[in-house]
């Protein structure tokens, strides 16, 4: 029986997060940013864009910036259960990844209502607004109706689903996402909650924490590992997106050994006897997350 005065797993927040990616010379590149170091949360350490689901996501204006023909294509999540999460949590996941994406590197990914890319003109007038949409995140909605776009959310390719540990007080519950970076935008760093931003081939990210000159958060790291295996077999982007599209995702929700800082992934065989909020047993891992180190020491 579990001891009813023990302090209680911190409920983790919606999250959402963008793998962004280019084709540059035959080469696959995924965008990561460094966070300031005096950030409480992943200080200094390098991490896809992306953050919380907040409510201005899920708001009737939010919504609207989707258009009608794309929502019935939008991933109907699950929760750790097996439960679909309501619609409007989808579409605002959706929502949050493309806010956040803007926010942190001023790559938009919207279109006009015919389907074209944003223009240069409205891009740079949507990137004077870029520091207030950040303290004022429902002005990201507003901004996009007033130059007259949608968010092209069949851009985004749900890729992995991740839960902070249930020992760790801040926790989310993290969707990540794959998106091609749009024509003719570059991607520049918002100096608010990160300090730089660097283009690199996963292989070349993972090389760069394993000789220490990177610090990576651990579901950063996983994602670069699965992001590099799928480069290898499909090689192109193109192929990347086309066989990605339909991927079966499964939640992962790491366990912690404290006594080393060891994090227990959910294929490993000992996963399930360890304390702490899990994953159901019945859950089968795709190969391509088997394949990945069923354990590793945590970083820091």
């Amino acid at each position: 029986m579990s001891n009813p005065t023990s302090p209680q797993p911190a409920v983790p927040r919606h999250a959402a997060s963008v793998l962004l990616l280019r084709e540059q010379q035959g080469a696959i590149e995924v965008l990561l940013t460094r966070r300031h170091e005096n950030l409480a949360f992943m200080g200094g350490m390098w991490v896809f864009p992306g953050g919380t689901l907040c409510a201005a996501d899920t708001s009737a204006a939010s919504l609207a910036s989707i258009p009608e023909i794309a929502r019935a294509g939008c991933h109907r999540l699950l929760d750790l259960e097996g439960n679909a999460l309501p619609t409007a949590t989808c579409l605002g996941l959706a929502v949050a990844a493309a806010r956040e994406t803007f926010e942190e590197t001023g790559v938009l990914l919207a279109t006009t209502a015919e389907g074209h890319h944003c223009e240069s003109e409205r891009l740079a007038r949507l990137h004077d607004r870029q520091r207030a949409i950040v303290s004022q995140p429902e002005l990201f909605a507003t901004s996009l109706q007033e130059e007259h776009l949608q968010l092209d959310v069949r851009r985004l390719i749900y890729w992995a689903h991740w839960i902070t540990p249930s020992v760790v007080p801040k926790r989310f519950d993290t969707r990540f996402y794959l998106a091609a970076l749009p024509p003719g935008q570059i991607a520049t760093i918002d100096s608010i909650e990160a300090t730089e931003l660097c283009w690199k081939t996963p292989a070349a990210f993972i090389a760069a924490t394993h000789d220490g000159t990177m610090t990576l958060s651990r579901p950063t790291l996983y994602n670069l590992m699965e992001l590099d295996a799928s480069v290898r077999q499909h090689v192109s982007l193109n192929a990347i997106l086309a066989a990605e599209s339909q991927r079966d995702v499964a939640p992962v929700l790491p366990k912690i050994r404290k006594v080393e800082r060891m994090i227990v992934m959910p294929w490993d065989s000992e996963y399930h006897a360890l304390t702490g909020a899990g994953v159901s047993p019945d859950i089968t891992y795709p190969q391509c997350l088997r394949s990945l180190p069923s354990r590793t020491l945590a970083e820091r």
